[in-house]
């Protein structure tokens, strides 16, 4: 990042950065610490903007947002990939455009030219004959050559089509939770786009999930055996959700589930569901071969309304799940007991 600032403008925007992480009770490492400087500086309007519609919709920071929030707009490494992943997209398309018109091309000259031979006529047999077969040899020529340029295309027509898989290979990765292969926040938000886009009026709804104590969990067995309890219950959760549906990783324990074209009451079924897999998992502790504790999760199931905007939206489903919480835990939630 490059400041034009004064050392008097940039300590007071440090003391104003601070105070920031502060007020949210983050930990003033150099990624929050970044993300919180370049709010207050106001230079990059993304960051800005989407702060500041999470302030607006009462959305809690965390070292999970902060870091989401440096991915996404401070990070170069992940605005150069895109703009690579861009450039080399432009020129797959272009190149297999190419390749299907040089298909087609070859194909109709081909075509043409057998027609015409077969048409030729002449008065003098002999002529026609001589005429023939060096049209005929020709022909065999350029059939050959072109046969060995077809090839080339389709050859090369393949390792676009390669190059584009690992492109989509790429695209995912950068969408998808490393830990619960779950989809991240940025494959939210463009899903979220696209389905509005399609229809703005579109019923969207999301179940909430957060797991019950578990950062208690965390704190008397381990991160690791904590890391791979979510691993499990988020492969437990996805599997209730169709291809249509979202499972999404949003913050430490918590989880989102977004279904489109779906009611408040197959939602609060289909979370249902969910909260008795989850209640069904058993763990054990591969060192002692001990049991462990029962985890289970808190849900809370709202629709989307198109006159408010998508902070607002996950924090009203935030607020239904904490009523499953009031309630006391390990049971599903819906917007209409608020």
């Amino acid at each position: 990042m490059m400041y034009q600032d004064s050392i008097d403008q940039a300590g007071e925007k440090a003391a104003l950065a601070i105070a920031f992480l502060q007020r949210h009770r983050l930990a003033a490492h150099p990624v929050n610490y970044t993300v919180a400087y370049d709010y207050i500086t106001g230079a990059n309007a993304g960051l800005c903007q989407t702060i500041e519609q999470k302030l607006a919709a009462r959305i809690p920071f965390d070292d999970f947002v902060m870091t989401e929030l440096y991915s996404n707009f401070i990070s170069t490494n992940n605005k150069e990939n895109d703009q690579l992943v861009n450039r080399v997209s432009q020129l797959v398309n272009k190149l297999n455009d190419s390749s299907n018109s040089a298909n087609d091309a070859i194909s109709e000259y081909i075509d043409i030219l057998d027609h015409s031979l077969v048409a030729l006529k002449t008065e003098n047999p002999a002529q026609a004959r001589d005429t023939l077969h060096r049209m005929l040899d020709a022909t065999y020529d350029v059939r050959t050559s072109q046969q060995k340029l077809k090839d080339q295309l389709q050859h090369s027509h393949q390792q676009a089509e390669t190059l584009r898989e690992e492109l989509a290979l790429l695209k995912r990765n950068r969408q998808v939770d490393p830990l619960t292969g779950l989809y991240n926040r940025l494959a939210m938000q463009e899903h979220v786009d696209l389905w509005l886009t399609e229809d703005p009026k579109r019923k969207i709804a999301a179940i909430a999930v957060d797991l019950d104590h578990f950062r208690q969990f965390n704190q008397d067995y381990g991160f690791n055996i904590g890391d791979v309890i979510l691993s499990k219950v988020a492969k437990k959760i996805s599997a209730y959700v169709q291809e249509s549906g979202l499972p999404v990783r949003a913050g430490g324990e918590e989880f989102l589930i977004l279904l489109p074209d779906v009611d408040l009451r197959t939602a609060g079924e289909i979370a249902e569901q969910v909260r008795r897999g989850v209640e069904k998992l058993r763990f054990v502790s591969s060192r002692s071969k001990k049991a462990l504790p029962k985890v289970t999760i808190s849900l809370g199931v709202a629709l989307y309304q198109a006159e408010e905007n998508w902070h607002q939206f996950l924090a009203r489903s935030t607020q239904v799940l904490q009523v499953a919480k009031r309630r006391g835990r390990n049971q599903v939630a819906t917007e209409a007991m608020l």
